[in-house]
């Protein structure tokens, strides 16, 4: 029985619709609510940048009026990223945005972003059907739609892996003493390849976000 995991070197990372206008809609007080999600999609790019996951993020037309990547996202946003403007409410039915995410070389998309029950499900179904494995990151998607549960189940059924943030995370490092968000556990003479940002929080200490039904 084949089991789905996360692969680190065949998963890329779509980012839907994270746009000024839509982000106002559902958390129209803001608040903590609003500072669990942007804190676990900044620190999703920064995952992605580190690991250089392959990352596309879409928005949806007109960005005159729904603007683009929030300026705390737009500062971590990986160097080799693609962003795209897209009319369809799914991605995939875009040729540029679906051949851009075939060119990356990856059969793994982990998805976040917005709305949950429009475009996530729209763009999600359209990649299961070009036949990518899809991991929902449910924790960094959200929607003005107050019951969800509904396009969850729906994507659920038609076959993709309900996941989170912290998950995906460690089973991407999947070794106790490489956490790189932990130095002080590291093997010894273990050294990441590179740097990690030094912002990065570890996952225990994220603020809660309330689940999905």
């Amino acid at each position: 029985m084949k089991i789905p995991r996360v692969d680190s070197s065949n998963v890329g990372v779509l980012l839907i619709d994270v746009q000024p206008a839509f982000i106002g809609m559902a958390f129209s007080d803001g608040g903590p609510p609003l500072e669990a999600l942007m804190l676990r999609l900044e620190h999703l790019l920064m995952l992605a940048d580190w690991m250089d996951l392959p990352t596309i993020a879409t928005f949806e037309t007109p960005t005159s009026g729904n603007g683009e990547l929030p300026n705390r996202l737009e500062r971590v946003f990986p160097a080799e990223g693609m962003k795209f403007v897209k009319s369809f409410f799914g991605c995939a039915s875009e040729p540029p945005i679906i051949e851009a995410i075939k060119e990356r070389g990856v059969s793994q998309i982990a998805v976040a972003g917005a709305e949950t029950d429009v475009c996530v499900l729209q763009s999600t179904l359209g990649l299961l059907e070009a036949e990518f494995q899809v991991f929902l990151l449910e924790d960094c998607l959200f929607t003005t739609e107050p019951h969800p549960g509904p396009a969850l189940r729906r994507l659920h059924q038609a076959g993709a892996v309900p996941t989170t943030l912290k998950t995906m995370a460690y089973e991407l490092v999947q070794c106790a003493d490489q956490i790189p968000w932990y130095p002080e556990y590291w093997a010894p003479g273990y050294r990441p390849a590179k740097p990690f940002p030094s912002e990065f929080i570890p996952p225990e200490r994220w603020p809660a976000r309330a689940p999905t039904s």
